[in-house]
């Protein structure tokens, strides 16, 4: 995928957000802090959506390792095991990464799930839709209302701490 391509695909998911929900803070192309290490290395997200009580970061990759987003974030979570932090991995698969990649990827979310309990991934895969259909399941998720088609489990977020307002 171009970058191009993605900054398309990532305007218009911030744009759709943005008109939802004018009042939430979404960051775009934005450092998350992590403590202890020096800024430069600092990873970058696609987009955060800093909550009271949780951090939401949404990442959109097309045919690359879905599993790299959770791996990035890794330190950040090694550093403060109960971060509440939602990673939000929107994911479009390509002709050079096969269906095996989310699998690893979700199984190594449960293990960071394990040692980080305050973190929670949501693997949301993309074919063709447009942002506005992936915006609902983005929404979905801070809101923690109905699971996504497909998911096993849903983790229960307090919707009364992410209510807009």
């Amino acid at each position: 995928m171009s970058t191009a391509a993605k900054e398309v695909f990532l305007t218009a998911l911030i744009s759709e957000l943005v008109s939802r929900y004018p009042k939430w803070p979404i960051e775009h192309h934005c450092k998350v802090q992590c403590m202890g290490q020096p800024k430069n290395i600092w990873p970058e997200a696609d987009i955060v959506i800093n909550m009271p009580g949780r951090q939401f970061i949404v990442e959109y990759d097309e045919d690359c390792d879905p599993g790299r987003n959770l791996v990035k974030y890794w330190p950040i979570l090694n550093h403060n095991k109960r971060a509440s932090l939602t990673i939000i991995e929107v994911w479009k698969g390509g002709r050079l990464i096969a269906c095996g990649f989310p699998m690893i990827a979700k199984w190594v979310n449960a293990r960071l799930e394990e040692l980080c309990p305050g973190t929670i991934y949501e693997f949301i895969e993309r074919t063709d839709e447009p942002a506005k259909l992936i915006a609902n399941k983005v929404v979905q998720i801070i809101l923690g209302r109905e699971p996504i088609q497909g998911k096993e489990t849903t983790p229960s977020l307090d919707t009364a701490e992410q209510s807009p307002t």
